[in-house]
């Protein structure tokens, strides 16, 4: 994968991945928290005790950086309650942070059967379903979080990883979208700009216009690639990668 690309995945998700890790503190907070006080007691006793206490013990072992006994727990707590969505969460970001990616999407793929509007989930699975290289069931879990959040960010790289499989017709037709989209000259992207991680802004529409080129230039259609390469440059004349896609274009 492309670095820029890298970067863009980290800029378009690592805001709902902190947002997933909260969620998961503010899961176990609520149920460990039942047993801090007395006068939580009738709140405690509506708590299975096995809960509570794996709950708590997760709690602990997260604050003592202690990976194994916190994923355990997770299981504990699924087995104790299959049905709640919000501990696979919990238990696919763990993977996911591990870098165990096959779990982690596995397990996000079961909590969205058990809450299919888990967008969370289809974030995680999508995101590694893509570091696995399985790039169908990545697409198919992006485009179900553009149709949660309508993000034309998430409709890039939806159509990039299209491009990728060659779903020519797909890919052109969202980046389309994209450039026709007001917030696609607002928008912004991170692209690299050398090999020390500096990296540039691009417009969102600049970007769509080059993929457009990216997506012509791979099924054979150099001369309409390089009209679209030239629109993109001339609408933003210090695109560096952009540049060295042209020269490589006309060696």
């Amino acid at each position: 994968m492309n670095s820029y690309f890298c970067r863009l995945i980290e800029r378009n998700t690592n805001s709902n991945m902190k947002y997933l890790l909260s969620l998961a503190i503010v899961f176990v907070g609520l149920m460990a928290g039942a047993q801090s006080t007395d006068a939580k007691k009738a709140k405690q006793d509506s708590i299975p005790w096995e809960m509570r206490k794996n709950a708590f013990i997760y709690s602990m072992a997260k604050q003592y950086n202690d990976p194994a006994v916190a994923r355990m727990a997770l299981y504990n707590l699924i087995a104790e309650t299959p049905g709640n969505p919000a501990i696979y969460d919990t238990l696919a970001l763990w993977y996911y942070e591990y870098n165990q990616l096959a779990s982690a999407a596995l397990i996000a793929q079961d909590a969205m059967k058990l809450n299919p509007n888990d967008l969370f989930a289809a974030e995680i699975a999508a995101i590694s379903f893509e570091g696995l290289g399985v790039k169908n069931k990545a697409v198919q879990n992006y485009e179900k979080l553009y149709l949660g959040n309508n993000d034309i960010n998430m409709l890039y790289k939806i159509a990039f990883l299209q491009m990728d499989l060659k779903r020519y017709g797909e890919a052109i037709n969202n980046a389309d979208i994209i450039i026709e989209s007001p917030k696609s000259e607002s928008e912004k992207l991170l692209f690299p700009i050398d090999d020390k991680q500096n990296s540039q802004e691009i417009p969102l529409k600049v970007a769509a216009i080059r993929l457009k080129g990216m997506i012509e230039a791979d099924r054979g259609n150099t001369s309409l690639a390089k009209e679209l390469y030239q629109k993109a440059l001339d609408m933003k004349p210090d695109f560096v990668v952009l540049k060295n896609q042209i020269a490589d274009l006309n060696k």
